[in-house]
């Protein structure tokens, strides 16, 4: 391990917090991967060289096989997504980021965000209170909670939509949270925090010492502004979770990302963490997403916009507003800041309307009699709310929903 002098706060908090038997993950390079990787160096230069270290069966189908891969991810996949994330967010001349910006050593490949959260909670949670926002998406009380930390929802925003760093410093000293986690563009609310609250929340940070997890795997479905990444604003105390699988809408991929600026977490611990838990990474949905991502990356090489992402990004406007639209006519009421329309994600937030106030039992209605399904708020700690996915349905189909709305709404109200 590093020595302790030129360890980083997030190392220091791990080496603090997990268990003996994770610490010897952490310190103890697995044997089969390193065996294989120098194997393969060895095979590359000796034509006769005989390859008994493969767990996997070769030479009977090769028209079908598909290796294992490093646990780290495919290393084009790791540049991709460091090209990436240092070009589309200005990551360079940043305090604690490399010079010229992120590399592959500050990226680790896993198998959906939700994998890497998982890993992530097991290396932070441990024996501390981890913050979750208001609204969450209900999956990360089950990765605190498994991995041994407590779940505390804290609120982001006064009532009237404005970000509320008092608040939130207050609930972090009253109970004593030393992991924060922020979903930003957020699911289900597609809240965002625009440039000087991302920097109001990075002195918080620093002035309170917590770590944070920034979930950014929606960041560049954003149509206010250009999208951002906390990465920027507090380098040395972030681990960010991306995942091209939810930008690309291809989430089946399976393809995520963990991004931090100590290379020692995301070049060694994180592809150990890998390893005893799913050996690797998904190679098909990493293929798949490089070959989407790479075209984007070599436009922001030559100074364009991201050309897949874009017009991903335009598609999804047309139908968030329409969304809106069809929800608010209906007698909805949108949960977003201040009420807004959502400034980004693919989903909406909404309160049922007047008269109206089971959500599972709104949504059984709108099953038996066919004509739309949605998300029940109590999923995200909100009963009485509906979370509706856009990403999936078009335009014309928005248009149907209005009417099939205001059918269930008759039809709840009648029984």
């Amino acid at each position: 391990m590093n020595a302790s002098s030129s360890r980083g706060l997030i190392q220091e908090h791990i080496l603090r917090t997990v268990s003996p038997a994770v610490l010897r993950t952490l310190d103890t390079p697995p044997v089969i991967p390193v065996i294989a990787a120098r194997a393969k160096e060895v095979a590359a230069s000796h034509p006769g060289f005989i390859r008994g270290d493969q767990g996997q069966v070769v030479g009977v189908r090769p028209d079908l096989e598909i290796y294992y891969g490093p646990s780290s991810g495919l290393p084009e996949l790791r540049h991709a997504v460091a090209r990436f994330w240092t070009l589309a967010y200005g990551l360079t001349g940043c305090p604690a980021i490399p010079d010229g910006g992120l590399t592959s050593d500050n990226v680790a490949v896993v198998s959906g965000a939700t994998e890497g959260i998982a890993i992530l909670m097991r290396l932070l949670a441990p024996g501390h209170r981890v913050a979750v926002q208001r609204w969450f998406w209900g999956n990360y009380r089950n990765l605190i909670a498994h991995a041994g930390g407590e779940p505390v929802v804290v609120d982001l925003f006064t009532d009237n939509g404005r970000f509320d760093a008092d608040g939130l410093a207050a609930a972090v000293r009253d109970h004593q949270i030393r992991v924060l986690i922020v979903n930003v563009p957020a699911n289900p609310t597609g809240d965002v925090l625009d440039d000087g609250e991302l920097a109001e929340l990075a002195e918080l940070a620093r002035r309170l010492d917590i770590l944070v997890v920034a979930d950014e795997v929606y960041n560049w479905i954003r149509y206010d502004a250009s999208p951002r990444t906390f990465l920027a604003f507090a380098p040395e105390r972030t681990i960010v979770v991306g995942a091209a699988s939810k930008e690309y809408l291809i989430p089946g991929a399976r393809t995520g990302y963990l991004i931090g600026c100590d290379s020692m977490l995301t070049n060694e611990w994180l592809p150990r963490m890998i390893r005893a838990t799913s050996s690797s990474p998904n190679v098909l949905g990493q293929r798949a997403t490089l070959e989407m991502l790479a075209d984007d990356v070599d436009d922001l090489e030559n100074g364009r916009p991201p050309t897949l992402l874009l017009s991903i990004r335009n598609e999804l406007e047309r139908r968030r507003d329409r969304m809106a639209e069809a929800l608010q006519r209906t007698g909805w009421t949108l949960l977003t800041r201040g009420g807004e329309v959502p400034r980004g994600g693919i989903s909406m937030f909404a309160r049922l309307p007047d008269g109206l106030d089971d959500d599972r039992a709104f949504l059984d209605c709108a099953l038996d009699l066919g004509l739309f399904s949605a998300i029940p708020g109590s999923a995200f700690g909100a009963p009485g709310c509906v979370r509706f996915g856009y990403a999936g349905i078009s335009v014309e189909q928005i248009d149907l929903l209005e009417a099939h709305l205001q059918t269930v709404a008759d039809h709840c109200r009648c029984e």
